[in-house]
């Protein structure tokens, strides 16, 4: 009975307790070979049967590398067989490819008891031409499949929208439709619209005669080559009455043909293939801060056109500025009329000394199909203003270094083999250039030069020798420093976490930290790594103070990130928290 009640399914983004002596996690498809835009489904499966485990870790999914991800699902499925219980878990992922090639999704891992289980990667094929061809123009008297396009001509990459429609005398017609099929869209890039028009079932006359229609698809196609690029018939079945009962009938429409246009040459330097209409909006969190003090920069392009493979424009800073991977966040979707949103970048930014600093202008361009021409547009400048120290004399920027390297003179090696730059006395020259001239009155210079060259030698050498006698202790202090440099970055962006009250991304950011700070302190692997395991180490290292406000704080933001709903949460005080935490680790000796 108490088994029973203890199979509880796997929640995926919660702490769960599963039973099972036996663990295996596996990756798998539906398909293998697909064609363009034809839907597949990958599903993460976790079994087990009978024992207690903990999932330290959730389901963390690979990176899906191109492919378009459509809908996530759990699964959960618990059976008994031959009095063997078998308890599976996971995600059912939905995925599309627009165009062809070999897709690898990675291996998807979750860790339960310390212990790292991984997915075998799997090999997607997308290929044109998989589905096959029907017949075009099949029709029968009173019903009649049609498609239409937008524009005939369009240029790479311009917005075309594509309607599927089907015409019948009998409205009943309507409600006997079965198996609707789409083509390869070859050479296209096809978004599926889902979102219906008001008029979608309507009354049209055709040639004199009164039709019902009704919209069966439509699509927003972005041609990716230029001249004739043909779309194949679309079909569907219809039930119909015959002699020996109902029977299905297959209508198809006419193949369309386009005539893409390349785009004009004379394109801007930092034009990047964006097609379409837009607007460009940057801002600043904060236009005074401290040295070492986080600022967001948002960089948001608003507009229509090929949203999806759109990319955000490069932004120059000072040197002097730290900056953090961007993020992007990309908030468009299908709509009847094409491709409508935004795409927004946010970028972290953390000045290291004082001064004013010039951000942008950030320029964008893009070519407007209507207008059949490039626009380039420019936010203001901003300016940062910087309380701190001034930055020291000896930075060099990259032109100036680059300039030193170019300046080395016969007088300056800079050694592959070594790691530093190693100088040969001026006088040598001198004393080269009297040996070349009196080699023919006395030879007994040659003997001294000689001498004097190896002297230099041998001295230089085990000079070079015993400076190598430390490097252990030296690569030791780098390791440390790095790491709690990491650490403190981390730290910072933490703090931008909280102050922007972003809770899932502070708590996997605070998950991180804490572990990374456990695993380093205790020399732990994340195989063997788990809280009561490190807690109890650095309970022997330092103190039971230490190690339980450690896996107290752990176990929270654990806990936070996978519940489904959190009361509300000071974040800064969490983040206040951490810091202190994390400065009283590297007080210890």
């Amino acid at each position: 009975m108490m088994r029973g009640n203890l199979c509880v399914f796997f929640v995926i983004f919660c702490s769960a307790v599963l039973w099972g002596q036996e663990i295996s996690f596996t990756a798998r498809a539906n398909k293998t070979e697909v064609s363009v835009n034809e839907r597949f489904s990958i599903q993460f499966v976790l079994s087990s049967d009978e024992r207690n485990l903990r999932v330290d870790q959730p389901i963390k999914l690979p990176d899906f590398n191109g492919l378009n991800q459509l809908a996530e699902s759990q699964q959960s499925n618990f059976q008994i067989v031959n009095g063997q219980i078998l308890n599976q878990s996971g995600l059912e992922v939905i995925l599309v490819a627009d165009r062809e090639g070999e897709y690898t999704i990675g291996a998807a891992s979750l860790v339960i008891d310390g212990k790292r289980y991984k997915t075998k990667p799997i090999t997607i094929t997308v290929k044109q031409g998989l589905k096959p061809k029907v017949k075009p123009n099949q029709r029968l008297q009173g019903v009649f499949l049609t498609t239409e396009v937008t524009e005939e001509n369009p240029f790479v990459n311009q917005e075309v929208v594509l309607i599927v429609k089907i015409y019948a005398r009998d409205y009943s017609i309507l409600n006997r439709l079965r198996k609707y099929e789409e083509p390869d869209f070859a050479n296209l890039v096809a978004k599926f619209v889902s979102e219906k028009t008001d008029d979608n079932i309507r009354q049209e006359v055709v040639n004199g005669q009164t039709y019902v229609s009704q919209e069966l698809a439509r699509y927003i196609l972005f041609p990716q080559k230029t001249g004739k690029i043909e779309i194949d018939p679309f079909a569907i079945e219809v039930i119909i009455s015959g002699y020996y009962g109902s029977e299905a009938v297959q209508l198809t429409s006419q193949p369309i043909s386009l005539k893409v246009k390349d785009l004009p040459g004379n394109k801007p330097k930092n034009y990047s293939g964006a097609v379409g209409t837009y607007k460009l909006n940057a801002s600043m969190s904060k236009d005074e801060v401290k040295a070492n003090e986080a600022v967001k920069l948002e960089v948001e392009i608003i507009g229509s056109g090929n949203l999806n493979t759109i990319k955000t424009p490069n932004i120059e800073l000072s040197e002097t500025i730290e900056t953090y991977a961007p993020k992007r966040r990309d908030a468009f979707e299908a709509r009847p009329t094409g491709m409508r949103g935004k795409v927004v970048e946010n970028t972290v930014l953390v000045p290291q000394y004082g001064g004013q600093y010039a951000i942008g202008p950030i320029r964008f361009s893009y070519f407007d199909p209507k207008e059949e021409k490039y626009v380039t547009l420019a936010t203001e400048p901003m300016v940062l203003k910087v309380d701190g120290p001034e930055p020291p004399k000896n930075v060099i920027s990259k032109e100036d270094s680059l300039t030193q390297d170019e300046l080395i003179t016969d007088h300056q090696r800079k050694d592959s083999t070594a790691s530093i730059t190693s100088f040969v006395p001026q006088k040598i020259t001198e004393v080269k250039d009297r040996v070349v001239t009196t080699v023919s009155g006395n030879n007994n210079w040659i003997w001294i030069v000689v001498a004097a060259i190896l002297a230099l030698s041998a001295f230089l050498f085990f000079r070079k020798k015993k400076s190598k006698t430390v490097p252990k202790v030296i690569s030791e202090k780098r390791l440390n420093d790095g790491f709690k440099s990491e650490i403190k970055s981390k730290l910072v962006q933490l703090k931008l976490f909280a102050q922007t009250d972003n809770a899932s991304e502070f708590y996997s950011l605070q998950e991180e930290i804490l572990t990374q700070l456990g695993m380093k302190f205790t020399q732990t692997n994340l195989s063997d790594f788990t809280e009561n395991f490190v807690a109890s180490k650095i309970a022997d290292i330092h103190s039971e103070e230490l190690a339980q406000k450690w896996e107290n704080l752990l176990l929270e933001s654990k806990q936070a990130k996978y519940a489904f709903a959190s009361s509300a949460v000071d974040l800064e005080s969490k983040h206040k928290e951490t810091e202190t935490l994390v400065q009283q680790f590297f007080s210890v000796k």
